[in-house]
């Protein structure tokens, strides 16, 4: 699977001073960092199973512009998380990988509800209409509608 974010932009998006794994010739070993890049896709996929384009089996490209930099920063974030885990990991760690968690799934629920979910389906107002068989089922009680 293609990650959503190449070594390259995650390199370019984390902060200065972070450890990363090494080589023996001390440049950054990347093909760990290319592989927590495609967990954190799998991850993000996990949550998100729309993104894959049905056809090709990979992340539908160019991924929807609406989430597009959530999910980028999300997959750095995750990905920084998986290089870093250890047992004795910072709580702040944590926090953030369950926060990107949460904001996964608020995403999902963004994407499929509302006016522009999946087919980009949108809502209807059904108004009753006794001749084509659609009863009205309020009823009138001292002048308000119930």
């Amino acid at each position: 699977m293609i990650p959503l974010v190449s070594a390259e932009q995650f390199l370019s998006r984390i902060p200065q001073g972070v450890i990363l794994p090494l080589e023996e010739n001390d440049e950054i070993n990347r093909t760990r960092v290319e592989i927590v890049l495609r967990d954190a896709t799998g991850i993000i996929i996990a949550n998100l199973p729309w993104l894959l384009d049905k056809e090709t089996g990979e992340i539908g490209q160019p991924v929807n512009p609406q989430f597009a930099d959530a999910l980028n920063g999300i997959c750095t974030d995750i990905a920084l998380y998986r290089l870093s885990d250890a047992v004795s990991g910072s709580e702040d760690a944590r926090e953030k990988y369950r926060d990107n968690m949460t904001l996964l799934a608020k995403i999902n629920r963004e994407y499929q509800g509302g006016l522009d979910g999946p087919g980009l389906q949108a809502s209807a107002v059904v108004y009753p209409d006794e001749a084509e068989g659609i009863p009205d089922p309020r009823f009138w009680k001292k002048g308000r509608v119930f």
